[in-house]
């Protein structure tokens, strides 16, 4: 069984959006107890809009929290003034024990403050990092980060680095080589992070038994061939990952009116969108938090909220962060 609180208020349809998510959901087939996180009357009001009854639901329980977060402003100084916000009870709950993850297809910087506010950062982390596992033509890919922590230095990124590769490793990629997003491979490539990264990622992964395969290209992220762990700032991967949403939309668009049917092209598009992966996994902190698309769907939802109890039954995050500390020990 999996403990999977989730974010009523969050995401552009919230909170009608997050509960069509959960009335979709059978959660005696996952075997998830799932805690909504909201004003508990509203909750109540939109459960039984969907014929759920809360009285009639033992896997389905409500904590009361007071508002959702803002898009506009500091989402960090909105959190830290406002602990009785979703997020905040969210990621509280699983910093108690309560519940063994969390879910937010909300304001992702204020998910991102909650969680490092309440359950704190792993060892060796400066930053969180958000990282999505993204299908390719030859092997899974780890792209990280999609959006934790716009800013970077070379040192952070190599942290992103090792984090990514203990994440590939505990998700069962055998032997992933990491590569570092930039605008060629040819050495020399990139602006002064990007080469000082690349320097400090030269000298530093190898040591550590982690195969560096240097500077790789957007295509590369959808191949899977040179790198099966691609790193970059949040503001970079953010980018890519939007712009490879919107290559994929339009592609199967394309050959909807090619082909003169849009099921197959929309089969591929949904099972992209709603599969084991389809959320960000928050990298660097002491609990599972899963962060979905603000646009999700409620069967994108749905899928972040299996994610969630994925991490929580194959204690995903635990593997992640036990081979990350052996990789600390190894620098030290």
């Amino acid at each position: 069984m999996a403990r999977v609180a989730l974010d009523l208020l969050g995401g552009d349809g919230a909170p009608e959006v997050v509960a069509d998510a959960v009335a979709a959901l059978d959660l005696d087939a996952l075997d998830i107890d799932l805690v909504l996180v909201g004003p508990p009357t509203l909750a109540i009001e939109l459960l039984a809009a969907r014929d759920l009854d809360i009285a009639e639901q033992p896997r389905l329980t409500i904590l009361s929290a007071a508002s959702g977060v803002p898009m506009d402003g500091d989402p960090l100084a909105y959190v830290r003034a406002h602990p009785e916000s979703s997020v905040m009870v969210a990621a509280g709950a699983v910093s108690a024990g309560q519940v063994d993850a969390w879910v937010s297809v909300g304001h992702s910087g204020a998910s991102v403050a909650a969680a490092v506010l309440s359950c704190g950062r792993v060892d060796g982390m400066s930053r969180p990092a958000l990282a999505v596992v993204l299908p390719s033509t030859l092997s899974p890919v780890v792209l990280v980060d999609v959006g934790a922590s716009p800013e970077a230095t070379a040192n952070v990124l190599t942290q992103f680095a090792m984090a990514g590769w203990c994440y590939a490793t505990a998700l069962g990629i055998t032997d992933p080589a990491v590569g570092l997003l930039n605008i060629g491979s040819e050495t020399g490539k990139g602006d002064s992070l990007r080469v000082a990264a690349h320097i400090l990622m030269q000298d530093r992964l190898p040591a550590l038994g982690v195969r560096y395969a240097g500077s790789v290209e957007g295509h590369d992220v959808a191949s899977g061939a040179r790198a099966q762990v691609v790193v970059t700032d949040g503001f970079t991967g953010n980018v890519l990952l939007k712009g490879i949403e919107g290559a994929v939309g339009w592609a199967a668009q394309q050959m909807a009116l090619a082909y003169g049917d849009p099921r197959p092209a929309r089969a591929v598009v949904t099972g992209t969108a709603t599969g084991d992966f389809a959320a960000g996994m928050l990298l660097g902190v002491n609990g599972i938090t899963v962060i979905g698309h603000g646009a999700g769907r409620p069967n994108e939802i749905a899928a972040c909220i299996r994610l969630a109890a994925r991490a929580a039954k194959t204690d995903l995050i635990g593997l992640t962060q036990r081979t990350f500390s052996t990789l600390l020990e190894r620098i030290k």
